[in-house]
């Protein structure tokens, strides 16, 4: 069975990156054939690891315009491409594709949700547009989710947000996976202070973990991730810090490689999520792989799984009580660390994710092929 990653320009060291990247790597080191078919690769995105997996570069005109919509141009093209080798097509980006890829090649397709594309709050300051800017592609989409038989979401938060927008779809949540051979402990290692980490986004929420360790002694490191359409928040964090020569000192902004990020994810002293999802993304669960406690956003009274977290409502004092909690607590802090680390194991390795996708693509494989 020959597997293809559909994925747009993979540049940027996120979440939906890693997902696909991480994936296909795994897929071949398990020994099964995979290809990534993208416009784009960085060679040294997520240290070099697409090396592992065999690359298929496709050209594609680029248009920062209607993002969405050329999404569906990009993959169209990709997907015309990766059917004239693969068997199964996993389609990470321009999802409504999948029905062109069964219907035209009458190939296995499966999209493969990361994001909640109908929360509004993505939108920002283009909110007041989104309902008439993506009314042809929501038609599309739903046509697309009754007719194709699976769809994968990174979590059941996502997937019943699909099954809301399409109660006829077939969804499956998949565990997002952790590589814990690089995301791993380095128990000796705790240098005293908190960490936060993600794309510079208003949903990651940085404002909050900022409000948090003013009035402290606290060190806060940022490890974020630029993109030119939410620069105008990355701007916005370093305005705050430059109006407040107290906390200038204390909060640092970066954004690292691999190797600095796992560098400070295995000395930080704990980790603050306070993104606005109702799941644990990379940006919780890697420190929590590195044996950190993670202070969550409490965006909903349970988490699924169950994770080893403490979770605080969206209030600065509560955030600093719990920092200070734990930072005045070497040993409940490693505790903390250690149930952080089993729960990834057990419940978010990447050979359980792709083993969950292999299961149900190959079942849908033979079915198809009957």
């Amino acid at each position: 069975m020959k597997i293809a990653h559909i994925c747009r320009p993979l540049i940027q060291p996120a979440g939906t990156e890693r997902s696909a990247v991480e994936m296909a790597s795994e897929m071949a080191k398990q020994g099964l054939e995979v290809r990534i078919y993208t416009p784009e690769l960085r060679e040294d995105l997520f240290g070099g690891i697409a090396k592992t997996v065999d690359v298929e570069e496709v050209g594609v005109p680029s248009s920062p315009l209607f993002d969405f919509y050329f999404d569906l141009i990009l993959a169209k093209r990709l997907v015309s491409e990766a059917c004239k080798w693969a068997d199964v097509l996993i389609l990470h980006h321009g999802h409504p594709v999948a029905s062109f890829a069964i219907t035209r090649f009458s190939k296995t397709c499966i999209p493969f949700y990361h994001i909640d594309r109908w929360d509004r709050n993505m939108w920002g300051a283009l909110r007041p547009i989104e309902r008439i800017y993506t009314f042809p592609l929501n038609a599309l989409e739903l046509k697309s989710l009754r007719e194709i038989p699976l769809v994968f979401a990174n979590s059941e938060s996502l997937a019943n947000t699909i099954r809301r927008q399409e109660p006829r779809a077939k969804v499956v949540p998949i565990t997002i996976g952790v590589d814990t051979s690089k995301f791993s402990p380095k128990w000796e290692r705790d240098d005293g202070f908190i960490m936060m980490g993600g794309r510079f986004h208003p949903m990651n929420n940085f404002d909050l973990g900022i409000a948090a360790v003013c009035r402290t002694p606290f060190k806060l490191i940022i490890s974020g991730i630029v993109e030119d359409k939410t620069l105008w928040y990355y701007r916005h964090l370093k305005r705050v810090l430059s109006r407040n020569p107290e906390l200038r000192e204390r909060v640092v902004i970066e954004t690292n490689g691999e190797d600095g990020l796992i560098d400070r994810l295995q000395r930080c002293s704990l980790f603050f999520s306070p993104r606005i999802y109702d799941y644990l993304g990379h940006a919780a669960l890697e420190p929590m792989a590195c044996a950190k406690p993670v202070v969550q956003l409490m965006t909903q009274t349970r988490f699924e799984d169950d994770p080893p977290i403490i979770l605080c409502r969206n209030d600065p004092n509560e955030w600093r009580n719990a920092a200070t909690a734990l930072l005045d607590d070497p040993k409940s802090r490693k505790e903390l660390g250690r149930k952080s680390y089993e729960f990834v194991h057990e419940k978010h390795s990447l050979k359980l994710t792709v083993s969950q996708i292999l299961h149900f693509a190959a079942d849908l494989f033979r079915n198809q092929g009957k």
